[in-house]
């Protein structure tokens, strides 16, 4: 399969709104998209012209916090998600950032694992922070300060 990674474009919304219906019971707006989008660090992942899955978040000086990322069902538990991490991971270190954090649902068992795979720590919880349903976020965070690239 020939998969490419690219900058994510506004002309992508459309197909990310489909895949954040699939995937998540509170989806995004287009408009924290293209929040999103402007600040940088948005990418999709992609195979011929179909989204497979998409990452984004935001640095701050040497930190970088994952916002959303989402693969697509039928692609899940393929590599692709750990692919699309460890580009992110690759690049930023590049740009001299190497703390990254991520909240997740404390339901969520699958991504949990994922996350303690890539390395990430379980570092405290906020409560309350998913709505529909309600639902506490456990923050994990790594860091790849000493990791030689």
């Amino acid at each position: 399969m020939d998969i490419t990674i690219k900058e994510m474009q506004k002309k992508h919304l459309p197909e990310i709104m489909k895949i954040e219906e699939k995937v998540f019971t509170n989806m995004w707006n287009e408009e924290m998209f293209i929040e999103e989008i402007e600040n940088r660090y948005a990418y999709v992942m992609m195979s011929k012209n179909q989204i497979m899955a998409y990452i984004c978040g935001w640095m701050i000086y040497d930190q970088f916090d994952i916002t959303n990322i989402a693969v697509l069902p039928e692609f899940q538990r393929k590599g692709y998600g750990s692919c699309l991490i460890n580009f992110l991971i690759s690049k930023l270190l590049n740009e001299k950032c190497y703390k990254f954090f991520l909240e997740v649902r404390e339901s969520n068992l699958a991504a949990i694992s994922f996350y303690k795979n890539l390395g990430f720590k379980y570092l405290g919880t906020r409560n309350s922070y998913y709505i529909s349903p309600v639902e506490d976020a456990m923050i994990f965070a790594a860091d790849f300060q000493n990791i030689t690239h």
